[in-house]
């Protein structure tokens, strides 16, 4: 089965240049503008546990307000150790609308 989208935000929600945080279905998604499109990161530094929407936006790097990881919130890799990622999630914009593209069964257990 395809993915379905669920609506997460509105466009006018997210500032340029800073993150933030939802919960879909008890999950933290953090939600970043990058030159003029929308990413969704795992809510949660690999590190530390510190939420990345309250971190630094270094272009499309994420600094972690914990630790100073860095992510790139396009991939979710680990600045300098690449083969570390944290989740990412497909991102649709429809009419202002920010949807996030689940998997079928998603979230488990509902």
């Amino acid at each position: 089965m395809p993915a379905r989208l669920v609506r997460i935000a509105r466009l006018d929600q997210l500032a340029a240049g800073r993150g933030v945080a939802f919960a879909v279905a008890g999950d933290a998604i953090a939600l970043f503008r990058v030159d003029g499109q929308t990413f969704a990161i795992a809510d949660a530094c690999a590190r530390c546990g510190t939420s990345l929407a309250r971190g630094t936006l270094r272009g499309a790097n994420v600094a972690c307000s914990g630790c100073d990881w860095e992510y790139d919130v396009r991939t979710g890799a680990v600045s300098g150790v690449p083969a570390l990622r944290i989740d990412t999630f497909e991102v649709t914009v429809v009419d202002s609308v920010v949807m996030l593209a689940v998997e079928p069964g998603w979230p488990p257990n509902a």
